[in-house]
């Protein structure tokens, strides 16, 4: 009897937050640091990572159960860069020579957020699939321009990650808002493909084997490649319609 009427104050509870929720829109867009971290780059003294950043833009789709619980589901076109600057000393009585290297790629991306909505100012955490659309790598050193020879099968197209992000709601009216806010995505899936890059020493270039086809004790340490991105997103919101209880007791979505 306790467990049914447990079963039933929880049914209750999820009828009336459908009745009483409703459906916004939104536009976004922002930029910020992206970084590429590899725990062997860090390590070397040679590299220097530099600053460097990626714009991005989209939109959401939200459910809101009440004033302070939504989920969203957010489509976003963005990206990542990440430049280094890297010595590399050619002869032995020569000194170290400064050269240039970068790693980019165009990506979609896909998330399923819970938002927290509380006194002006909002929380949201939930996972991100980024599907890469296309990547390319530069070298001063070895190449004159685009390293042609690196290409989608060197990378895992299809990376996992979490996003978590906070902010505050700026302006607005009954049904219309604007926030601003800070986001995080870390990626757990590395980037290079491991089975299709480890001769080339990617993503870093041939100087710098992060991945190789060495056996044993020749071969370097294993460190995988995860993106990472830090960006100021701007929002802009509109409550598009709400649930409603018809006469027949179906429920069905009006507009504002």
């Amino acid at each position: 009897m306790k467990k049914l009427t447990i079963l039933l104050i929880l049914f209750s509870g999820i009828n009336m937050s459908w009745a009483q929720g409703w459906v916004d829109i939104g536009v976004k867009g922002g930029w910020g640091p992206t970084f590429l971290f590899n725990q062997k780059v860090f390590d070397d003294s040679r590299y220097n990572h530099q600053i460097s950043g990626r714009g991005m833009f989209g939109g959401k789709l939200g459910y809101n159960f009440n004033q302070n619980h939504e989920v969203t589901f957010d489509f976003m076109v963005g990206g990542l860069t990440q430049n280094f600057g890297y010595s590399m000393q050619l002869d032995s009585s020569a000194s170290a020579q400064a050269y240039n290297s970068s790693i980019s790629y165009k990506c979609f991306d896909f998330m399923l957020l819970y938002r927290s909505n509380t006194d002006g100012k909002y929380f949201e955490v939930g996972p991100v699939l980024s599907k890469i659309r296309s990547i390319e790598r530069t070298d001063s050193f070895y190449f004159s321009g685009t390293d042609d020879s690196f290409d989608m099968d060197d990378v895992n197209p299809m990376q996992y990650g979490l996003t978590v992000g906070f902010g505050a709601y700026f302006m607005g009216t009954d049904n219309f808002g604007i926030t601003g806010g800070l986001r995080i995505s870390y990626m757990f899936s590395d980037l290079i493909n491991n089975s299709n890059a480890p001769t080339q020493g990617y993503p870093f270039g041939q100087h710098y084997i992060t991945y190789s086809s060495l056996n044993g004790s020749q071969a370097p340490t294993e460190s995988a490649s995860h993106p990472l991105l830090v960006q100021l997103v701007f929002e802009a919101n509109l409550d598009f319609a709400y649930m409603a209880k018809a006469n027949c007791g179906r429920r069905k979505l009006l507009m504002f």
